[in-house]
């Protein structure tokens, strides 16, 4: 029987990350990572079998941090101020996680050679998606009546893409995003949740009036 490794998979991880939010995880390397982390490279190979180990792992572990609070915020009982909820964990968050912002907001999971991960990690990486759109589905029906194309395309833009583009320009220039950027994304996302919730309304006015 080998001889354990006197170096924690946690201390390599963090060592991965760093590499990768400085110089791209394109650029990674097994040298590099030991050379950060301040282990030997046969630490690394005794924890991973292969460079696109190293990165399937630093993707899953930031991207699991992440979306399992931001699914969870969704989830409140009033469903306007969840939305906002989310939104206002993702500014906290990427302040809170300048490193794996870095990760999060300027790469795709591609970025992490995803095409040559093992098939357990992509199981993993699926199952992030499949969870990341049911939720988002569910919030558009609780928000909207319905999870058709406008209602989803309407919630993925208030609580993805707009909160994505507006902290990608600050986390791109080095600097944190300051509260005026918050403030901004929760009022303009608040006025496109607000107009998918209105549709409903609509809708349902349409239906009465048919009815008398």
């Amino acid at each position: 029987m080998g001889r354990p490794s006197r170096y924690g998979e946690a201390e390599i991880l963090d060592g991965a990350k760093q590499v990768s939010a400085e110089i791209g995880p394109q650029k990674l390397t097994i040298a590099k990572v030991a050379a950060r982390a301040g282990v030997p490279v046969g630490s690394i190979y005794h924890r991973y079998a292969s460079r696109d180990e190293i990165l399937a792992a630093v993707w899953l572990d930031f991207v699991e941090d992440f979306q399992r609070q931001f699914l969870a915020e969704l989830e409140g009982r009033e469903v306007l101020k969840a939305g906002l909820a989310a939104v206002r964990f993702a500014c906290g968050w990427v302040r809170g996680h300048p490193r794996e912002a870095r990760l999060l907001l300027l790469h795709r999971r591609e970025d992490f050679a995803s095409e040559r991960w093992p098939a357990s990690d992509r199981r993993r990486a699926e199952k992030l998606a499949a969870d990341a759109g049911d939720c988002l589905g569910a919030y558009a029906r609780r928000l909207a009546g319905r999870t058709g194309v406008v209602e989803r395309n309407a919630v993925r833009l208030a609580l993805v893409d707009l909160p994505m583009a507006g902290l990608r320009r600050d986390v791109e220039g080095g600097q944190r995003p300051s509260p005026d950027m918050q403030r901004l994304l929760l009022k303009t996302c608040a006025y496109v949740l607000r107009q998918a919730a209105r549709s409903r309304n609509q809708r349902r006015k349409g239906r009465s009036g048919n009815g008398s």
